[in-house]
């Protein structure tokens, strides 16, 4: 950081290049929209840079950048919904601004807990993951998975509690 803000630009490209794609990733999971995505972890970086000598950051350095990125797709999708509105001929509805701004935040609060539980699958040991995903993405009984797997059901079960425990724990957490 300290040699961005002295305007070193391999600094600034290493930055770039090593969170640009998870902070698109992150982005997109709100945005629905590749073009978007890209543009607002763009102007996170434009903005960085243009104020460089300025740029401090309180805490961790990932926690600074998805922030930026969340409230960047934030503005992004409440404009959305306000030109949405507009274009519905409901510009003159003095409730326009904060019906715009409670369906983005819906949108936002979704987006958050999608990644609050992709963080909690990806910290998830291995075969915990792989029964978990076998039972929630695929849909599969505790039979079935025990059979495709090679272990007892009881084990599925377990695994499939410890699971779910760490889910409540992260959306707990994501809620306050």
């Amino acid at each position: 950081m300290e040699r961005v803000r002295r305007g070193d630009v391999d600094a600034f490209e290493e930055l770039y290049r090593r969170y640009w794609v998870r902070l698109y990733d992150s982005c997109f999971r709100y945005l629905q929209s590749a073009d978007e995505a890209a543009d607002v972890v763009q102007e996170v970086f434009f903005r960085i840079w243009r104020g460089r000598a300025a740029w401090r950051v309180a805490g961790q350095l990932d926690g600074y950048l998805y922030f930026a990125v969340r409230n960047g797709a934030f503005d992004r999708l409440q404009h959305a919904a306000m030109v949405d509105r507009w274009r519905q001929g409901a510009q003159s509805d003095p409730n326009v601004v904060a019906q715009a701004g409670a369906s983005a935040e819906e949108v936002m609060a979704a987006g958050d807990l999608a990644a609050a539980v992709e963080r909690a699958l990806a910290e998830m040991p291995e075969k915990r993951r792989a029964i978990c995903m076998l039972r929630w993405a695929n849909g599969l009984t505790y039979a079935e998975i025990a059979a495709q797997l090679g272990i007892s059901e009881k084990t599925v079960e377990n695994q499939v509690g410890r699971g779910l425990r760490l889910l409540r724990e992260r959306v707990a957490a994501l809620r306050g």
